[in-house]
């Protein structure tokens, strides 16, 4: 049986995603179900817990934006009060962007998708995405 492969439009933009489209359909191509549904859960195991983390670097290019990619956030670690964040979805699966105290909760992001909030309070706001909840990060706002 051959499969055909439907690059997903990111994969038309990133080598990085084309290749593990690559990779997935040969691991498919391996066994499995035929009639399998396609998995949205965590990544396996195998993924270590700090590489479905928030990096901890703040962001020096001026550019307050956070990106998933990779089952993992990336990005801005500290803003000033009144600045507004940006979160792009760079990752095949929907996800959130949601404070755990419920300050903000993006809803589902769809791959290719984004969602901006302004921080107006000083504060450390720790955050998840609720659809795979390993993914975590905290953004601290200064003021």
């Amino acid at each position: 049986m051959t499969r055909q492969l439907a690059l997903h439009p990111y994969a038309r933009r990133s080598p990085l995603v084309a290749l593990c489209a690559v990779g997935v359909l040969a691991l498919t191509a391996c066994g499995g179900d035929d009639d399998a549904d396609t998995d949205t859960s965590e990544p396996a195991a195998a993924a270590t817990t700090a590489a479905n983390t928030e990096s901890t670097t703040p962001a020096t290019s001026g550019t307050n934006e956070i990106v998933i990619s990779g089952f993992a956030f990336s990005g801005v670690t500290e803003v000033a009060v009144g600045t507004t964040v940006t979160v792009v979805n760079d990752d095949t699966a929907t996800h959130t962007w949601s404070a755990t105290d419920g300050t903000f909760d993006s809803g589902g992001i769809a791959p290719g998708e984004s969602f901006e909030f302004t921080f107006e309070e000083a504060g450390s706001y720790d955050y998840r995405c609720n659809f795979h909840t390993s993914m975590t990060g905290t953004i601290v706002v200064t003021g």
